[in-house]
């Protein structure tokens, strides 16, 4: 018996580079067959969107996944309320934990769930709690009073010049791009790069190094794989 395993141990081994020679072959005509894609795309854009594509295929988050652009925005986020010094303590009351606490959900969901977490974060974003005009139809008793989340933005007063976009800028970016992540991605590293620029424009300092090689390492064109996005968060542990 085990001269006849030494016998084949040979044509096992030829079958074995064989299957991965296959393997790297395929991996390589899927690569250049999505460059020559995207050649031909960026060929039949006007001049000034050609430019605008070939900027964004040099941004640092270029080629990584939705949900890691999106974990990239929660953390910006969170050092923007770590420099203001308010409280995300889980039991505190008056405490922004809920709120990131829902943001973060999003890198762990099933691509299923994510119309639902969409509904469940526009029912919390300062757009829609904070909207100047009153509602033209009385509320129900049961919304009456204020929602949690539109109390904690009220007692955040002038710092919300800050909050308010880092907290839309999310869920802004699954909405508009969950269908077709790869289609637009020019708009989508847009919302990275005015999130940054709000930062440094408080003098608030960018994500840290360790996150943000994490978040580079997940690499797809589409939403990509589910991933712990709360091992980046200081404040919603793991």
């Amino acid at each position: 018996m085990l001269q006849n395993l030494a016998a084949k141990l040979p044509l096992l081994f030829a079958f074995g580079i064989a299957f991965a020679t296959m393997l790297a072959g395929m991996a390589t005509a899927a690569y250049l067959l999505y460059r020559l894609l995207s050649t031909l795309r960026s060929l039949t854009l006007p001049p000034e969107q050609r430019q605008q594509a070939k900027q964004a295929a040099k941004h640092p988050f270029a080629g990584t996944s939705l949900r890691a652009k999106t974990a990239y925005l929660i953390c910006c986020l969170e050092q923007a309320l770590d420099a203001y010094g308010l409280d995300a303590e889980q039991e505190e009351p008056g405490s922004w934990y809920p709120v990131l606490r829902l943001l973060w959900e999003l890198p762990e969901l099933p691509e299923a769930s994510f119309e639902e977490w969409l509904a469940q974060t526009t029912d919390i974003l300062p757009s829609t709690l904070l909207a100047p005009e009153p509602p033209t139809q009385p509320l129900p008793p049961e919304k009456q009073e204020p929602p949690a989340a539109r109390a904690l933005y009220t007692s955040a007063g002038y710092r919300m010049a800050l909050l308010a976009p880092l907290i839309e800028f999310p869920v802004r970016l699954v909405r508009e791009n969950r269908e077709a992540p790869a289609a637009r991605p020019e708009q989508a590293l847009a919302l990275l790069d005015e999130a940054m620029e709000l930062l440094e424009s408080y003098d608030v300092p960018l994500p840290g190094v360790r996150n943000r090689d994490f978040l580079l390492r997940q690499r797809s064109l589409g939403v990509g794989e589910m991933f712990v996005g709360r091992q980046c968060s200081g404040i919603v542990g793991w």
